[in-house]
C-alpha cells in the first residue's frame, strides 16, 4: 500500500500552543494559511506562558487596526508599543531562566526578536519555523500564497492538497462541523481528524504543567528529542 502524504493547513499563530505543533508533526506537509481575515480570537498575535504566580501570563504582539487580512496585518512599533520585543524577552527570561533547557532555545529566540518585522505573519512564520527546526520537523512547509487559490472553504483546501500532492487531509476536530468531505473524496483525498491529548509534563520544582500554554513552556523544561517523540507518536501511516 502506498504511503499517505498527510497535509495540514492552519494560520500561523504566535508562539502557538502544543496542539498546533502536534498537528504539524502528525503531517508530512504544513501550509501556513495566511491570506485569510485576521481574527482577534484565534491567537494570531498572542500566546500564554507560565506566570510568576503559577498561572498563565499573556504575551501580545501589538498590531495596527487596519488592514483586515492576516497577511497584511502590520505590527505597531509606535508609543507605547516601541519596547514590546524587549518586554517579551524579559518576561520569558524572568519565568524560565532557571529551567533546564532555557539556554538551549532562548538565545535563538532572542536573535529572532532582534528583527523589526513589519508584518505579523512574517514574525509568526519565522518563530514557528524556528520551533520546527529546533524540534527537527522533517516535513515540508509552504505559504498558502505560494499556490493558486480557489473559492469556497472546502474547495480551497482540496485545491491546496492537490497542488502539494497530498493524499490525506488532517483537520482539527472542529473541521467536522464545516468540511464537505465528499469534495475531498471526489478527488481521492482521505480526511482524518486530529487525535490530541494534551501532554502532562513536569515544570519547575516538579510541578505539573499548566495546560494550553505556548509550546515554549514544554521546550524550556524538556529536551527536544523527547518532545518530538511525543508529538510524532501515533502518526497515521
Amino acid at each position: 500500500m502506498e504511503k499517505k502524504k498527510i497535509v495540514t493547513i492552519h494560520q500561523p499563530n504566535f508562539l502557538p500552543w502544543i496542539g498546533l505543533i502536534h498537528k504539524i508533526f502528525q503531517s508530512d506537509v504544513f501550509i501556513y494559511l495566511i491570506d485569510v481575515k485576521y481574527s482577534a480570537s484565534n491567537f494570531q498575535n498572542k500566546t500564554y506562558i507560565q506566570g510568576a504566580d503559577g498561572k498563565g501570563s499573556r504575551l501580545t504582539v501589538p498590531i495596527q487596526k487596519k488592514p483586515d487580512m492576516l497577511h497584511e496585518k502590520l505590527i505597531s512599533y509606535h508609543p507605547p508599543n516601541q519596547k514590546w520585543q524587549r518586554n517579551h524577552l524579559q518576561q520569558i527570561s524572568d519565568v524560565y531562566k532557571k529551567a533546564p533547557y532555557f539556554h538551549d532555545f532562548f538565545p535563538l529566540l532572542e536573535e529572532a526578536y532582534q528583527k523589526e518585522h513589519a508584518m505579523l505573519v512574517d514574525l509568526n512564520v519565522q518563530l514557528l519555523e524556528l520551533i520546527l527546526q529546533y524540534l527537527t520537523y522533517e516535513g515540508e512547509t509552504h505559504l498558502s500564497t505560494d499556490f493558486d487559490t480557489t473559492a469556497g472553504k472546502t474547495e480551497r483546501l482540496v485545491s491546496l492538497l492537490q497542488q502539494t500532492g497530498g493524499t490525506c487531509y488532517l483537520s482539527g476536530k472542529s473541521g467536522r462541523a464545516y468540511l464537505d468531505e465528499e469534495l475531498f473524496q471526489a478527488k481521492g483525498i482521505e480526511v482524518i481528524y486530529q487525535n490530541f491529548s494534551h501532554p502532562v509534563y513536569e515544570t519547575r520544582n516538579g510541578k505539573e504543567c499548566i495546560q494550553n500554554l505556548s509550546i515554549l513552556d514544554w521546550m524550556m523544561y524538556h529536551p527536544g528529542d523527547e518532545i518530538k517523540e511525543t508529538l510524532t507518536k501515533g502518526k497515521p501511516s
